[in-house]
């Protein structure tokens, strides 16, 4: 079956303008910025202690991965983020205020969550969600990590076995995490670097995290107020929660193209598509369903509601995947590494930028073109992982199509 035909018409040839390594060479529809070349660091992937417990305890090296080509940047000048917080208590994940401003001072909660196979649709609790990430976990297939810092939810599911960039984000993000299931591998993983924090099914009582027959089946939620309860309970976990890395802004002044549309194609069955509701100011997310032989794509709802999920970012990083076999992968974050590229879209409107996290306990932080920080709408955010090689495509004046490639 053929994505193209089925789901849009795609002309003959695309023109990939993205990703250009010459100037010259992007002349089109939308062009990246001119900018100053700079000499910049390479930097080489550094295991961390989750990515060195997996090698040893998987006894396998990784297939090599094409290392990421940086876009010639003018310089990197991190900015350091205000040193107090309004009396509002911003929820530094949303640039806005919490709903619940105790939570601040709380671990997040990561909740993984299934996206395939498609009978365990829809999701439930995403839109209560500061953020959502997304990544691939092998044939063609994606899942989901949600992660409640400035309020809770109930339900959130159907749970999803664990992968080892659930160890990363829960590092990176200073959280709790919950999941369904592990292989042995990503089980030591978690042992190691993540005691007393990382809970899977029958390891959490109800209603932390409960396992329920509904429409679908039987399947598995987490109410994330009541895992954080019994996270407390079972370690205390006082510590200094620092979330700060994104920066905020609600007007955008500066942009590289217009972006309506953003279809993410994992391939002709699995589809992620993004429209922006000019009258909400959101993106508004669209999937993939198998219906009598066909692929429609159809509106994503949440579980609990029927209200559909709306972000108002969706933010794009290029990232190094790290494959141990088809259904094993890792994320390298390239730790201390500002040159890796990435692409906001807000308001309606594309932005060229590059991501970067300082260490493995720090978010993530994001960059425009002259070194500057790179805001975010105030609001909720939605983080794709895509492999380096990945190609983007102006289909015309604001749709745009990026195929995920690992190689």
């Amino acid at each position: 079956m053929n994505a193209r035909a089925t789901v849009r018409i795609v002309p003959g040839t695309l023109l990939l303008l993205i990703f250009c390594i010459s100037l010259s060479a992007c002349a089109g529809l939308s062009t990246p910025p001119v900018l100053t070349p700079a000499a910049l660091r390479q930097v080489s992937p550094t295991p961390g202690p989750a990515q060195r417990q997996t090698q040893a305890a998987a006894a396998a090296t990784p297939t090599p991965v094409p290392s990421p080509t940086p876009w010639t940047y003018a310089t990197y000048t991190p900015t350091l983020p205000p040193a107090d917080l309004p009396a509002a208590r911003i929820n530094p994940l949303t640039g806005l205020p919490a709903q619940d401003k105790a939570l601040l001072d709380e671990r997040p909660v990561l909740v993984k969550i299934a996206n395939w196979p498609q009978n365990l649709r829809p999701a439930a609790g995403l839109k209560q969600a500061d953020l959502v990430f997304e990544y691939y976990i092998g044939f063609q297939m994606n899942h989901l990590a949600a992660v409640f810092h400035g309020r809770d939810s109930e339900r959130v599911g159907p749970l999803a076995p664990a992968r080892m960039v659930d160890a990363r984000l829960a590092e990176h993000y200073q959280g709790i995490v919950a999941y369904a299931s592990a292989d042995s591998t990503v089980e030591k993983i978690f042992a190691e670097v993540l005691p007393d924090r990382a809970f899977a099914r029958g390891f959490a009582p109800c209603p932390a995290i409960c396992t329920i027959t509904d429409t679908t089946g039987e399947n598995t939620f987490v109410d994330t107020a009541a895992l954080r309860t019994h996270a407390s309970e079972a370690k205390e976990l006082i510590e200094t929660i620092d979330l700060l890395g994104f920066t905020f802004d609600p007007r955008l002044s500066d942009w590289d193209a217009d972006a309506d549309t953003l279809s993410l194609q994992y391939a002709d069955f699995s589809v992620m598509e993004w429209r922006f509701d000019s009258e909400t100011d959101q993106y508004v997310l669209y999937q993939d369903f198998a219906d009598q032989g066909s692929i429609r794509i159809v509106q994503s709802t949440d579980r609990a509601d029927g209200s559909r999920i709306a972000f108002e970012n969706v933010l794009v990083l290029f990232a190094n995947y790290i494959e141990y076999n088809p259904t094993m992968y890792d994320v390298d974050f390239r730790e201390g590494d500002p040159n890796q590229r990435a692409l906001l879209l807000r308001d309606g409107k594309l932005i060229y930028g590059t991501w970067s996290a300082a260490d493995p306990f720090s978010p993530i932080n994001l960059f425009g073109k002259t070194g500057a920080p790179l805001p975010l709408k105030p609001g909720r955010t939605w983080i794709i992982f895509v492999g380096t090689t990945s190609k983007a495509a102006q289909i015309s004046g604001s749709e745009w199509e990026l195929v995920f490639s690992l190689q």
